[in-house]
């Protein structure tokens, strides 16, 4: 494929806060196969980022979350070169309504889903690596201190 039929696709990922922890869940059959991944999925035509992120939580986890907590966080670039794929991943914070529990709605793209605080995410030699490329820049890149301090 020549760069004139190669496109930019747009991500996003949620950061699902719950009591000072984060829904993490574990990729299969797919590119990123064994690594953590927030919940997300492709932008669609003339979504904003906060209804992608209510959206895809919903279809992958079964979660209801709170649309007035679904908030920008940042965004990274991500080239793909091993699959020949370019990425910019947004990033949306938001709260769940009330305790539900998440569940494996698309059971041949997820392994399971976990809340992990902010220690277990970071650690570099914790059961949490590896993390899905985008996830990994920010985790890498951004603080995440106060948004899991903040998190209720």
């Amino acid at each position: 494929m020549t760069i004139a039929n190669k496109s930019v696709q747009v991500g996003v990922g949620v950061l699902i806060m719950h009591a000072h922890k984060v829904l993490v869940g574990k990729r299969i059959g797919s590119h990123g196969a064994n690594t953590w991944q927030l919940a997300g999925g492709h932008l669609e035509f003339g979504e904003t980022f906060e209804e992608c992120a209510i959206r895809e939580a919903e279809e992958e986890t079964g979660l209801t979350l709170d649309p007035a907590s679904a908030k920008f966080l940042t965004a990274n670039n991500n080239i793909m070169s091993s699959i020949d794929r370019h990425y910019v991943t947004v990033f949306v914070t938001a709260n769940i309504v009330g305790d539900s529990k998440p569940k494996i709605m698309e059971p041949l793209k997820c392994e399971g889903w976990e809340w992990v605080s902010l220690d277990q995410l970071t650690n570099n030699n914790g059961p949490y690596r590896p993390l899905f490329s985008p996830f990994g820049k920010l985790v890498d890149e951004y603080d995440l201190k106060e948004l899991f301090a903040r998190s209720t």
